[in-house]
């Protein structure tokens, strides 16, 4: 009787071998393949145009690139979908001398500085991009001095973000 409750827990035991069945790994790495590509899109828009700007229009054949984005409407700055500044100091920006807009380079600055980091942290280069989405009805020396504000914060390549005709 004892040999027989040995030989049974021999058994049991088994050989120790596992099996793992892998057709339903496989099956859910293609779903999340088949999601992926169906996401992914290579010349995908890259500039989200802001709800309350009517964008000029042109017959650029050059697509946007990833970038900072400024969006100038005719009563405020936005930055990354940041009010930078309000519909107050947007007038004052207006009746001022000066070329730099100090609010909107505080920010601008501060974003450089957190990407020129990430730059180095990653082993990247920082690229000084910046597109600049301004509504056709924003008065031309107002978009010179966000240029140029654009451009002593550290964002020297600038892109007009406009509708292609056609």
């Amino acid at each position: 009787m004892a040999q027989q409750s040995i030989r049974r827990r021999h058994r049991k035991r088994g050989d120790g071998t596992v099996k793992l069945n892998i057709t339903s790994m496989i099956d859910m790495f293609t779903l999340m393949v088949v999601f992926l590509l169906k996401n992914y899109s290579a010349q995908g828009q890259l500039v989200t145009p802001a709800t309350n700007l009517l964008l000029p229009t042109s017959s650029v054949e050059k697509n946007a690139g990833e970038a900072l984005s400024v969006k100038v409407s005719g009563t405020n700055i936005m930055v990354e979908n940041d009010v930078v500044i309000d519909e107050k100091g947007f007038q004052t920006a207006l009746a001022q001398k000066e070329f730099l807009i100090e609010p909107l380079y505080n920010v601008l600055k501060k974003h450089c500085d957190e990407a020129k980091k990430s730059a180095e942290m990653f082993k990247t280069e920082f690229s000084g991009k910046v597109s600049i989405q301004g509504d056709v009805a924003i008065p031309y020396n107002m978009l010179t001095r966000i240029m140029y504000t654009c451009g002593q914060a550290g964002y020297p390549v600038m892109n007009l973000v406009v509708y292609r005709k056609g």
